[in-house]
């Protein structure tokens, strides 16, 4: 091959690998943050946390005190959702009993 080949074929190479890196610098900025929530929703809240420690201080299954605390959950936050419960839940969903791995 010619140098002139292989410099063509390596300055593709940089442009296309530069174009990817900015795209995914892009994908990779955060999202917006979502709005405080006002006073009422933070008393909902602590209510519904308050409920899920008793829950848990109970001899109730885990999975009882999840369900409980995701019904609350979605009463509070309704279409939004509850980022957290769904994050807690699935990494809940590799343990049996829900005790921390290893003890």
């Amino acid at each position: 091959m010619s140098a002139r080949v292989t410099s063509s074929r390596t300055l593709w190479g940089v442009i296309a690998a530069l174009a990817l890196y900015g795209a995914g610098v892009r994908a990779a900025e955060p999202p917006a943050a979502p709005p405080e929530p006002s006073r009422e929703m933070r008393a909902k809240m602590a209510s519904a946390h308050e409920r899920m420690a008793a829950c848990l201080r109970s001899d109730k299954p885990m999975a009882e005190c999840r369900g409980e605390m995701m019904k609350s959950c979605h009463e509070i936050m309704g279409e939004r959702g509850c980022p957290m419960m769904d994050m807690h839940d699935k990494s809940m969903k590799d343990t049996d009993s829900g005790a921390p791995k290893g003890k």
